[in-house]
């Protein structure tokens, strides 16, 4: 018997933390629309290359159920594009215009470095300065970091502070005790050893700017930029957006039951400084012109050129080709520096972007949650206004009968396969590791990739670039375009079992694990070595150079270095993305040499027998939690009946005062989330089906009914105590792995994926379960540690468990928000 995850409430509240304030992070996406290679030079081609770029994001914004963008776009000073698309009022059809106010999240961290520059002009403060100097109750938790952090280390996300994001989103603190309880937090790194997202840190930059001008943060941003700039419809709070006749309402919309929903604005008055920016198209138009022209504003110069420089170079690597300046990140798109931040809020996502050796910018406002269209956008613009060189043309072909484009695609270099085939009249594409894709035609030769593929997928068929007699497949998908050559014959069977393979990277071929996070396999698929990531289709690999891995089917922003031992035998993979490095483990390989059968029966013995486990038919659980790398406590009470009903209530806690509160339930057949800090969730399609599963009564006894496939895959260990990996796979939730004890037969782990319906983000969590004792006949676990993204780890330990407890109906209902 486990304690049934009081950390699953934690999901609702990580996506809401990967919601708010959330950087917008591009990569190297191949070119969105056609577009000759050389740049815009007259008037009639730059109309043209304009109108191109419009139907591009027009059509992606319908394809990804967008209701309203605006955009602008500057070039040599001038505004040569602005323009509303689609709705800002839904339900009153009410079109976007180019002075429609949107929240633009977290591309308001430019601003405030651009606030700490000015007053750093000012002689107030020096960015090289302590933040205690302006800030006295500035404190962090690791000594060391506590005596040499900068401003600078504010400002660029190097305080080794994970998100404290989630006191931050209850609204009930005051920016003061925001910087207090991220003091309170546990780091993940050292000062300055990794680039770590951190909201509350640039809440403390832009307190310094406020204290140190003797106003607030609000204040100077206008009286400093907006004015100056002529933002005169820009603002700093959703009450003043309310106040305006011309503003957009947020959205959401839900994959799974393909609604579009308005959420309400989320005000962040203690984090302003970090996302709670309001503006138009209109008037960011202005503030890309100053970020263009290099701190100058119609011939006046608002920042000095030193503190300018400073914003916009090297201040935290991130990866081999993308860094973090103070407010924006930096990369390069075929040899140009791109200046960029976006950001994400409750309903809207926005992006700025500037390639200033080109003089041009643009900014993109919508009013929709975790949109896909700003990366698509950004390539679109610059493919379109500066273009590439040998730019990879998509040439379209007139209609003629879907059964030509029958036959095999192979991807050159990865090894892997498509194939595309008639069935029931439809053209259909299958994909290694991935479900079977049915072809939509949207003219000519043209495809979308229809579900269950996400939005943004599409195939064409048209004669290869190098011999026209010959059909190559162009494959346009969001992390990256293709090209697959038709194979002409039945290529020979390519070797699937690791003991007949002799090829390239042989030695890597086998499973890695990190701590507290998934375990990932080197194996082969179609012949070929593919990284195999759960939740995720398969990445093919190959050698760069010695010992260092790229994979065709990602940007080069991502890639794996192979650890060797002495004996230069592989050790370990060191995994490389946007996000940071990731070092994963060698799980010595063995057979487990007991059956799933066996292991079942060892399970329901260890944790009180079968007769203990039907016994009971209800149980309520409360629990005391620590949010080590929040600075926060909880207390929960989880109320479960038999055969699958489950709800959790946590109260949140931070100074000692209540901040917040969730309640997630499950009533054997519907569910959702309810909390203070954000808008419901109805539980839909997987988040549906693993709320099922997680409720089950009586867990392990049910577990072959629950899930299609249980396979023992290994032994490994958790700690010092050696375990059975059990990778347990249902008809469609996502899959679950258990680690359990050799000796005791008791649950030591378990990692699980968590998808919602309206982000459509998917996050990793990890939980290690201890100090295990025998209650009413049963094993729990009265310690339980939780580790998820962007929250850190998470430390529950039971206080009671009451047994065979009356539970009314309605707890497992969804509760009133109070």
């Amino acid at each position: 018997m486990t304690l049934k995850r009081f950390s699953h409430f934690l999901l609702a509240l990580t996506l809401i933390v990967s919601t708010v304030l959330t950087p917008f992070q591009p990569v190297a996406f191949a070119q969105a629309t056609q577009a000759p290679a050389a740049a815009a030079q007259t008037a009639p081609d730059l109309q043209a290359r304009l109108a191109a770029v419009e139907k591009a994001i027009e059509e992606k914004r319908k394809e990804l159920h967008i209701p309203g963008v605006s955009l602008v776009i500057v070039k040599d000073d001038k505004v040569i594009y602005m323009k509303g698309l689609g709705l800002k009022d839904v339900g009153r059809s009410l079109p976007v215009t180019p002075d429609t106010l949107f929240a633009i999240g977290s591309s308001s961290k430019a601003f405030t470095a651009m606030a700490a520059a000015m007053t750093a002009d000012d002689g107030k403060i020096s960015l090289t300065d302590s933040p205690k100097k302006v800030l006295p109750y500035f404190k962090l938790r690791d000594p060391e970091a506590d005596a040499k952090i900068t401003i600078i280390d504010l400002l660029s996300h190097r305080s080794g502070l994970d998100r404290t994001d989630l006191s931050m989103v209850s609204g009930q603190l005051t920016r003061e005790e925001l910087i207090k309880v991220a003091g309170l937090a546990k780091p993940s790194a050292k000062l300055g050893e990794k680039f770590l997202y951190q909201n509350v840190m640039f809440a403390a930059a832009g307190e310094i700017v406020a204290k140190a001008q003797g106003t607030t943060w609000d204040d100077f941003i206008e009286r400093r930029i907006f004015k100056p700039l002529g933002m005169k419809d820009s603002n700093t709070t959703v009450a003043e957006t309310l106040k305006t006749k011309d503003y957009s309402l947020g959205y959401t919309y839900n994959d799974e039951t393909k609604e579009t929903k308005s959420v309400p604005m989320r005000e962040i008055a203690a984090a302003a400084p970090a996302g709670s920016i309001n503006s138009s198209a209109r008037d960011m138009a202005q503030w890309l012109r100053l970020m263009l022209n290099g701190g100058v504003f119609e011939g006046k110069r608002l920042v000095s050129e030193k503190n300018f420089k400073e914003l916009v170079e090297p201040h935290n690597k991130i990866s081999d080709k993308i860094s973090y300046g103070l407010g924006w990140f930096l990369r390069e798109w075929e040899g140009h520096k791109v200046v960029e931040h976006g950001g994400n809020i409750d309903g809207f996502n926005a992006a700025v972007a500037l390639m200033p050796d080109q003089k041009l910018g643009f900014a993109l406002l919508t009013n929709i949650s975790n949109s896909a269209l700003a990366p698509f956008a950004m390539e679109t613009v610059w493919s379109n206004l500066v273009g590439k060189p040998g730019a990879d043309v998509a040439r379209a072909e007139a209609p003629g009968d879907p059964t030509r484009e029958v036959g095999k695609y192979l991807l050159a270099g990865a090894g892997i396969a498509f194939d595309v085939d008639m069935k029931d009249g439809n053209l259909m594409m299958a994909v290694p590791g991935q479900p079977v894709y049915k072809l939509v035609n949207i003219g000519g030769r043209r495809y979308k990739i229809d579900d269950p593929a996400a939005a943004g997928f599409y195939v064409t068929f048209r004669p290869a670039k190098d011999n026209h007699a010959e059909t190559e497949l162009y494959l346009e998908q969001p992390h990256g375009n293709l090209v697959l050559g038709r194979v002409k014959t039945e290529a020979k069977g390519n070797a699937t079992a690791a003991s007949d393979y002799n090829g390239p990277l042989k030695d890597l071929l086998g499973s890695y694990e990190v701590a507290g996070g998934p375990v990932v396999e080197v194996k082969l698929v179609e012949g070929k070595p593919s990284l195999v990531v759960p939740g995720q289709p398969p990445y093919p690999l190959v050698e760069k150079e010695k010992d260092k891995l790229a994979s065709p089917a990602l940007p080069d922003t991502y890639g794996a270095t192979v650890k060797r031992d002495a004996a230069g035998k592989v050790s370990g993979l060191v995994i490389r993305q946007p996000e940071g490095e990731f070092e994963f483990t060698r799980v010595a390989e063995k057979g487990a040499g007991i059956t799933v059968d066996e292991l079942l029966a060892k399970m329901v013995a260890a944790a009180g027998g079968e007769e203990n486990l039907r016994k009971h038919k209800s149980r309520v659980i409360t629990a005391e939690m620590v949010f080590e790398h929040q600075g926060l406590t909880g207390e929960a009470v989880m109320n479960e009946r038999a055969p699958a009903s489950q709800a959790t209530h946590v109260d949140l806690m931070a100074l000692g005062k209540k901040i917040g509160w969730f309640d997630e339930y499950f009533d054997g057949a519907q569910g959702g989330e309810v909390s203070s800090f954000g808008p419901p969730e109805q539980k839909a399609g997987k988040s549906l089906e693993d709320a099922r599963i997680n409720a089950d009564f009586y867990g392990v006894l049910n577990w072959k009914t629950l899930f299609k496939t249980i396979e023992i895959k290994r032994t490994t260990k958790v700690g010092d105590e050696e375990v059975y990996v059990v990778v347990k796979t249902p008809e469609k939730g996502n899959p679950v792995t258990d680690y359990v004890s050799t000796k005791s037969f008791l649950l030591l782990r378990r990692d699980t994926l968590q998808t919602s319906n309206t982000t459509q983000i998917t996050l990793p969590v990890t939980e290690y379960y201890a100090d295990y004792r025998l209650t009413d006949g049963l094993m729990i676990p009265h310690k339980t540690t939780t580790t998820i993204p962007t929250i850190g780890d998470i430390v529950s330990t039971i206080k009671t468990v009451k047994v065979d407890v009356d539970i009314p109906d309605t707890t497992f209902r969804a509760p009133e928000k109070k």
